[in-house]
């Protein structure tokens, strides 16, 4: 799985012990990997459902100054699915003796852990056009306010009024949104997957 690798070690006795058992009875434990996989790979996509991480933890809201500037295409607003490409990214891959789950979506990382992002000092420039009538309204529907606006694409060229600006040296800071990790819930899943493979339960490969 290509990308940023994050490992999140599973600290569990009873689910060593399972796997372990697994193990010592000679069958191919791919089947029981993909079961893991799959189990694990749904717990994930649920979490953004319920906009929360492992143990049902609440995802930091979104900035107050975030919601003002968010265009009206995003409402209800959702943490992490803007464009869906995280979470449709998510995967897992199962071999005989291990089985990873995760994304190959490269800013992936900073929303699981958080953290900053040092945006460097640019210039820019901006085209304007002058309207007829002020941007704003009273409530007799009279116009008022600016008469300045942002130049659409098709106009740009016809204006005449473009500003030069540099946008300062700035850091925006993402919290920690973690939806990667394996809880008491996804652990007890975990153990009643393997045993079903111990039992020999339909849908596992090699069953007696």
């Amino acid at each position: 799985m290509a990308g940023t690798s994050i490992t999140i070690d599973v600290d569990s006795k009873p689910v060593r012990d399972g796997l372990k058992a697994a193990a010592d009875t000679g069958r191919d434990l791919s089947p029981l990997m993909d079961a893991i996989g799959q189990a694990v790979l749904t717990s994930t996509q649920m979490r953004f459902e319920a906009q929360a991480g492992p143990g049902r933890a609440k995802w930091a809201p979104f900035a107050a100054s975030t919601l003002k500037r968010m265009p009206k295409r995003r409402t209800p607003a959702q943490l992490l699915r803007d464009s869906g490409r995280l979470y449709s990214s998510l995967t897992f891959e199962a071999g005989t003796d291990q089985v990873v789950v995760g994304t190959n979506v490269v800013y992936a990382g900073i929303h699981q852990l958080g953290g900053d992002i040092v945006k460097p000092e640019r210039e820019g420039s901006a085209t304007f056009i002058y309207a007829k009538e002020g941007a704003g309204r009273t409530k007799d529907g009279k116009r008022v306010g600016s008469k300045l606006r942002f130049a659409k694409a098709s106009t740009r060229a016809k204006s005449k009024h473009t500003r030069d600006f540099t946008v300062p040296e700035h850091t925006i800071h993402i919290p920690a949104r973690p939806y990667l990790g394996v809880d008491k819930d996804d652990e007890l899943e975990i153990l009643g997957t393997i045993t079903d493979f111990l039992k020999g339960k339909a849908g596992f490969e090699g069953t007696p």
